[in-house]
């Protein structure tokens, strides 16, 4: 259910271009660090969205420093160094990540064999970064429970399995805050949990009738047209929650996540209401 929220590219300015791979390349090195080399696989351009708005909410005092890697040996690049954050968004995309298998394997009826032999190290990774049950672990799980339970009853409320969802990454995203930078984060995560569940149906609902996998639009079939102005509203909500934070000398995070939310964001859900493949159409390249 991931790779809907990305930045437009080439509107992004040259310092918020350099800052956006910063924290790309600093996140996967904290992933690397704190949930191991292999949970590095996980990352996506989502996971830089909650970073970006979780260093807002948390106030962060990021900073980067040059770097070479595997991916790119010859020239350094700018990597955020790990603070508080980055942290905890990876150990958030391992969860997620454990997450998305666990519905994979759900959805396929036993039959994703290849989701089957990545959870035992999706398991691995997942308790580096949470053990036990409590935090954001244990509301995930039971988030997921809800949308099975939803799913297996053959549920035919988009609505009802979209909320599921925003919950699910309500919790994702707050988890650890306070006061009003928890509400605001909460708000955020129902929102863009709801915008990634839509997407996520509209772009499956094919291949899931061909498959026979749970898709509440092939229950209730909804009209791309009407879909397209249940997300601009979910869309409406979520710029209303952006506009509480404080970007005070974040001037690069707020061109970030203002890009994302009123150019990348939209021009995803084009993509998908329009019955483009996600091959068809992207927003840049980081490189």
């Amino acid at each position: 259910m991931f790779g809907y929220i990305r930045p437009y590219v080439p509107d992004l300015r040259v310092r918020e271009h350099e800052l956006y791979r910063a924290i790309y390349c600093g996140l996967c090195q904290s992933m690397g660090r704190h949930t191991g080399c292999a949970s590095r696989l996980a990352l996506s351009y989502d996971f830089v969205f909650l970073a970006a708005v979780r260093m807002v909410l948390e106030e962060v005092v990021y900073s980067a420093r040059p770097c070479r890697c595997g991916a790119h040996p010859i020239k350094k690049r700018a990597v955020l160094r790990d603070n508080s954050a980055l942290t905890y968004c990876a150990r958030a995309a391992a969860l997620l990540t454990e997450a998305k298998i666990e519905d994979d394997i759900q959805d396929a009826k036993g039959m994703a064999l290849g989701s089957r032999m990545l959870r035992p190290a999706a398991r691995r990774m997942c308790k580096k970064g949470f053990p036990g049950t409590d935090g954001p672990a244990g509301a995930v799980q039971k988030s997921l429970e809800q949308l099975h339970g939803l799913e297996a009853a053959g549920c035919a409320s988009l609505d009802d399995t979209a909320d599921c969802f925003g919950a699910l990454l309500s919790s994702v995203f707050s988890w650890g805050l306070s006061g009003s930078a928890e509400k605001i984060a909460a708000q955020v995560g129902f929102t863009t949990g709801r915008f990634i569940y839509v997407l996520d149906a509209a772009d499956d609902r094919e291949q899931d009738e061909k498959s026979g996998n749970y898709n509440p639009l092939n229950i209730a079939p909804i009209d791309a047209g009407a879909l397209s102005v249940a997300v601009r509203l979910d869309l409406e909500k979520l710029e209303a929650a952006v506009n509480l934070m404080d970007f005070t000398g974040r001037s690069e995070l707020f061109g970030i996540i203002e890009n994302i939310l009123y150019k990348g964001m939209p021009m995803e859900a084009d993509r998908v209401f329009q019955g483009k493949s996600k091959k068809q159409e992207r927003h840049g390249s980081l490189t």
